[in-house]
């Protein structure tokens, strides 16, 4: 009788084990995160309240005066996220920032559409090397109008606006570049009065960050973002955020875009054209082709009507 219970213990014992092991154990085990390992990854965990943690980030040098870094993060609702963010010194000599238009042509009617890809083609050339481009204004899909006015290197294409009660998150502001090479974000009606001092234009939309405070929140909607911020101190931000895959990426609200921002040390940004429109381009450092560094919600290059593009002074 004792041999037939010392062998259904026997029996058990194997099961019995890991549980107590794991029982034990659990007291001790601690959730490590993971310490972000470059300097945006650590600006956006101390300074953003958007942003829980972070799973992966890296960085690395496109060009000089141009970095990209990328970041998987968990959001303060626990939805994971991926953002793509280059900066942009413009205080490193050479380095340009412009507007992209297709077939790099300047037109003032006629507009047309074009991917990163093929912009970058065409606007690229020796002493003019494209290191990144986003996706820029809104436009109407049917009639082919841009929302907001465009400049190229000081020559007025658009000035106008064309606002609509039925897409009231469009043709409210503008992002330029002034004659003496100064960032600007400002409403749509602020437009007038600098129009010939502004070398470089297009049209935006929400300003989620107003001289360093967030904004933006009358519009809750969460999706795939193009955004655009400077510092006081001549760095440009680019960033898109991949959205509308639920356990990639989901998304971020104005709000949310405008903290992430803030903790880069933006004073202004403002919302681009996004969902499908969202698209980051890169020529990489080392295959030395253009490359779309996200993931478009279309599941491929969305053709658009122009770009925010940084130009280098490379052979």
């Amino acid at each position: 009788m004792k041999m037939m219970n010392l062998l259904k213990y026997m029996q058990i014992l194997p099961f019995v084990l890991p549980l107590a092991f794991l029982s034990c154990s659990n007291d001790t085990i601690e959730d490590v995160h993971f310490i972000p390992q470059t300097k945006i990854g650590q600006k956006l965990l101390a300074g953003s309240e958007t942003v829980a943690r972070i799973y992966t980030d890296t960085s690395f040098v496109v060009a000089l005066g141009v970095t990209e870094t990328d970041v998987h993060f968990q959001k303060a609702d626990s939805r994971s996220t991926h953002i793509f963010i280059i900066d942009i010194d413009l205080n490193e000599p050479g380095v340009s920032l412009e507007v992209g238009m297709p077939y790099d042509a300047d037109v003032r009617n006629n507009f047309q559409r074009q991917t990163l890809t093929e912009m970058a083609d065409y606007a690229d050339r020796p002493w003019h090397r494209v290191a990144a481009m986003i996706n820029a204004d809104f436009w109407d899909v049917s009639t082919m109008d841009i929302r907001g006015p465009i400049h190229r290197n000081g020559v007025i294409l658009k000035n106008s606006f064309i606002f609509k009660e039925s897409l009231p998150q469009q043709a409210l502001s503008f992002i330029a570049l002034t004659k003496d090479n100064k960032m600007v974000i400002a409403d749509s009606v602020e437009y007038r009065g600098m129009q010939y001092n502004l070398k470089e234009v297009t049209g935006s939309g929400v300003i989620v960050l107003r001289d360093g405070e967030i904004s933006g929140a009358t519009y809750p909607g969460i999706d795939p973002r193009t955004c655009l911020g400077y510092s006081d101190d001549g760095h440009v931000y680019f960033m898109v955020v991949d959205g509308r895959v639920e356990f990639y990426s989901y998304g971020l609200t104005y709000p949310e875009m405008g903290s992430i921002m803030k903790a880069l040390g933006c004073s202004w940004a403002v919302n681009l054209d996004g969902g499908g429109s969202t698209q980051m381009l890169i020529r990489h450092p080392i295959a030395d082709i253009f490359q779309i560094r996200n993931r478009p919600s279309d599941g491929q290059e969305r053709p658009v009507v122009n770009a925010w593009m940084v130009t280098v002074n490379e052979p």
